[in-house]
This record gives C-alpha cells, sequence and structure tokens, in this order.
C-alpha cells in the first residue's frame, strides 16, 4: 500500500535509507532528525510503500539550501521489493507534488544503481554530475604533522559557530559541481549540522589563524555500526594552498579511530582534483558514486504553486 509517511514508520525509512543510500551513514535517530529539520519553505512531502512492512521511501521538496528554483525527489525501493511497480507509484506522487511546486528543474541522483539511472533517463533527466564516494579505516592514517606555523587546531566544540556558518556559506559557491552557493540562515545550519544526533563536535576540526576561523573538517559518526562521514572540508580563499585541508581532516581521522569508528565516507566532485588528491594522501580509495541527474521543466508540467503544508 502506497501512503503518506507516518510517525511509526521511522524505523523502517531508516532502513530503507540505510540500505539503499550507501553514500550516507545515519543512525535511526539521525534519520528522524532529517525528517524534522526541514523547514516550512521547503515545502517537503514524504510517502512509503507499506507491504507487510516499510519497503520504499520518497520524498519531494524544494532545495531549500540552494536556489528556490529546483526542487529535489527522492525514491527509494529494498531490493527485495523492486520489480513490482513501487518506484513508478511513489514517483508520480513526487512529480505531482513537484507540478505544484512551480520550479524550474528538478534534481535527483542515484548511488552505485545502474537501474536507478535508467529509471530517471526513461523519465526525461539528464546526467550532469559525477560525485566520487571514497573510504578509509581512519586506523589506518599514517603519522603526519597535525601542526602549521600560525595556525591552532581546534574542534567544532571549541570553535565560533557563527564563524564556521559564515565560512561555509561564503565557500559553499566554489565547490566544484555546484553553481549556486548556500541560502540557508545560521539557524538552518547550526539545527542541520550541528544539532544532528550524529554530528560530532570534538570529531570536527577547525583551524584557526589569530582569532578567525579559516578551515574546517565536519564529521558525523554513527558509533553503533562504526561508520563516520565527512560532513564538508572547507577553507577559506585567502588560506588555501597551505595543507589546511589535510590538517582538519586528519585531525578529524585520528578522533574518529580513538572512538572506535572503523570506516569514513568522504564525497567530492569528480572534477576536485585538489581535494581527491588530498584523500589519495590520507588513504582514502573510491567505495561508491553519486551520479546526479537534472531534468528542466516545461509550462506543460509546472503547475501553480501548492500552498505550504
Amino acid at each position: 500500500m502506497i501512503r503518506e509517511l507516518r510517525d511509526s514508520d521511522l524505523a523502517g525509512v531508516a532502513r530503507v535509507w540505510r540500505e539503499v543510500r550507501l553514500d550516507s551513514v545515519q543512525s535511526e535517530a539521525g534519520v528522524r532528525h532529517l525528517l524534522e529539520t526541514f523547514p516550512p519553505r521547503a515545502e517537503v512531502a514524504h510517502w512509503v510503500a507499506d507491504v507487510d512492512g516499510i519497503v520504499a521511501w520518497a520524498f519531494a521538496h524544494r532545495r531549500w539550501r540552494r536556489a528556490s528554483g529546483n526542487a529535489y525527489v527522492w525514491v527509494g525501493v529494498l531490493p527485495e521489493a523492486r520489480g513490482r511497480g513501487i518506484g513508478g507509484e511513489l514517483w508520480s506522487l513526487a512529480e505531482e507534488h513537484v507540478a505544484g511546486l512551480g520550479v524550474e528543474r528538478v534534481n535527483a541522483d542515484v548511488v552505485g544503481d545502474q537501474a536507478g539511472e535508467g529509471f530517471l533517463a526513461a523519465r526525461g533527466f539528464t546526467h550532469v554530475r559525477t560525485v566520487v564516494v571514497s573510504a578509509v579505516d581512519p586506523r589506518t592514517v599514517g603519522s603526519q604533522t597535525t601542526r602549521a606555523d600560525g595556525y591552532e587546531l581546534a574542534s567544532f566544540a571549541d570553535a565560533d559557530l557563527e564563524q564556521l556558518y559564515r565560512l561555509d556559506r561564503k565557500a559553499s559557491g566554489d565547490a566544484p559541481g555546484e553553481a549556486e552557493g548556500y541560502e540557508h540562515s545560521f539557524e538552518e545550519w547550526r539545527r542541520e549540522l550541528v544539532d544532528h544526533p550524529d554530528f560530532s563536535a570534538q570529531g570536527s576540526s577547525a583551524i584557526v589563524h589569530g582569532q578567525e576561523v579559516v578551515a574546517f573538517s565536519a564529521l558525523s559518526a554513527d558509533l553503533a555500526t562504526g561508520r563516520g562521514r565527512n560532513e564538508g572540508t572547507v577553507t577559506a580563499r585567502a588560506h588555501r594552498g597551505r595543507g589546511l585541508a589535510t590538517l582538519a581532516k586528519l585531525a578529524q581521522l585520528r578522533w574518529a579511530a580513538e572512538a572506535g569508528i572503523e570506516r569514513v565516507l568522504a564525497d567530492n566532485d569528480e572534477t576536485n582534483a585538489p581535494m581527491l588528491a588530498v584523500n589519495r594522501g590520507l588513504g582514502y580509495e573510491p567505495f561508491t558514486e553519486r551520479r546526479g541527474f537534472v531534468r528542466e521543466e516545461t509550462a506543460s508540467r509546472r503547475a501553480p504553486a501548492a500552498p505550504a503544508r
């Protein structure tokens, strides 16, 4: 049965997310946080397929962190439930919701799933981006230095959060593969990242120059499964080329090793040669790919914008 998401579906949708999204590290509490932190302007809608338990989850919303003229759709079906038309039914609901948003384009992505790519291609989507997802066992990382002259290492727990937010927002448009910077507020950024139950303030590192935060590398960790994920590595433009990203990531990985994490994921656009080189130097190896797709919306697809729910 296809229906709207209920609070009681949390364990089921968490299973779908964790099994289908190989590039993600989310505890059940983390998935709940994901559901609860969409701001009203995202106009998000969720659906599930319940066949003696949750076997699929879909959602659609405005791409609220960046340009408001975009939407994002995700449909995930457990492998054992595929081939029954469930994905197509969920997609139809998501497409109807997106049409009501009146957006100019729709974004979608697929992680290591050729069938999913064919599903999107059949619905008019074009491949526009490939993100390399790499993995490393932090316990294998060597003993490189964690110091740079004139810079101090700190954790998120000790750093100025508003400076971290401003640095992240200012640099967000520089990331290869992204044409638009972040638009979210400090409160939205803090609620989504820092207040996330899987986020580690101690494991997330910041580099300080004088009184200014000039680089950071954020980490989420599911200690129960021994998995972690880099949630972004950023260096201020004026301080790039000095190895600060490596220092921040190395400190992060050392904390992860001490915390019992056995695998940390990081994702980078395939054109981001500098960061891919940093990761290789730290021992990261290719794990999977996330391939991004876009469909430009025609006037016939768009309907008048629906009111926020």
